[in-house]
């Protein structure tokens, strides 16, 4: 049975469904691949300092959702 993880992809800006990550270079790997890859991996290393690797992935996701939430909505 595959563990499956719902998340906001920061690198296609979008809600999907994905395996889990099983390691640490499989959860670098879905935040490769952007521009801002890097701002996206300097936050999951971040999290991940106290965290499992699905939390830890989650958590730039969530982060950078809301930080293009603000640079959207009209001020």
């Amino acid at each position: 049975m595959t563990v499956t993880m719902r998340w906001y992809n920061p690198t296609c800006r979008d809600v999907e469904e994905v395996p889990a990550p099983m390691s640490e270079a499989q959860a670098l790997e879905l935040l490769s691949g952007h521009p801002k890859s890097g701002e996206f991996i300097e936050e999951y290393k971040r999290k991940r300092t106290s965290s499992d690797i699905v939390e830890a992935l989650i958590h730039p996701g969530e982060f950078f959702f809301w930080e293009n939430q603000r640079e959207q909505s009209p001020e």
